[in-house]
C-alpha cells in the first residue's frame, strides 16, 4: 500500500467490495429467471385458453353425455352414493334442457320441471321418462331413502336415453 502525499494516510480506498446482488452476473440471472417465468405464465394461460375453447365447442348433448359418463367413472353409481347420483343427474338434466332447448329450468325444483315441460309442449313420452326419473330421485335426495342398485342402473340408462333421443338428427 502506498501513502497518500496529501493526507499522509495509507491508500485503502481503492480496495472495496461489491455485494453479489449488485454484480452484473446476478442481474443477468434475474433477467433470465424473469423471462422464463413470463414464458411459463404465458404457456399456462395459452393452455387454459385451449381447454376453454375445447370445452366451449361441445354441444349440449355431448357435454351432458360426458358429464354422465363422468358419474360412472367417479363411481357414483352405487347405492350408497344414491343422493349424490340423483343430485348430479338432476343438475345435468336441467343444464341440458337449458342449453339444448333454451328452457329456463335451472332455478326450478324437480317437481316444477314437469309442469313447465308440459306447458311448453315437450314430447309426452320424454316428459313421462323425466318425471319418473326425477320423482324417484326426490325421495332419495330429500328423504335419505335407500335406493336399490338396479334402480340406479336403470335411471342411469334412462337419462342417457333421454339425451340421445333429443339429439337433433342430421338431414
Amino acid at each position: 500500500m502506498q501513502i497518500n502525499e496529501k493526507t499522509g494516510l495509507y491508500e485503502n480506498y481503492g480496495v472495496w467490495h461489491v455485494p453479489f446482488w449488485q454484480t452484473d452476473s446476478f442481474l443477468l440471472c434475474i433477467k433470465i429467471v424473469g423471462c422464463l417465468l413470463l414464458v411459463l405464465v404465458l404457456g399456462l394461460l395459452f393452455r387454459a385458453y385451449l381447454c376453454y375453447r375445447k370445452r366451449k365447442q361441445r354441444t349440449a348433448w355431448q357435454q351432458a353425455l360426458y358429464d354422465i359418463q363422468q358419474l360412472k367413472i367417479n363411481h357414483a353409481l352405487y347405492s350408497d352414493k344414491g343422493k349424490e347420483f340423483y343430485s348430479a343427474v338432476s343438475n345435468i338434466l336441467k343444464t341440458y334442457l337449458f342449453k339444448r332447448f333454451d328452457y329456463d329450468v335451472l332455478g326450478k325444483t324437480d317437481t316444477e320441471i314437469i309442469p313447465f315441460l308440459e306447458e311448453n309442449n315437450f314430447d309426452s313420452n320424454l316428459v313421462s321418462e323425466i318425471k319418473e326419473l326425477l320423482h324417484g330421485g326426490v325421495f332419495v335426495k330429500f328423504a335419505n331413502a335407500q335406493v336399490a342398485q338396479e334402480r340406479i342402473n336403470k335411471d342411469y340408462d334412462r337419462v342417457v336415453s333421454i339425451i340421445t333421443l333429443t339429439i337433433p338428427q342430421k338431414k
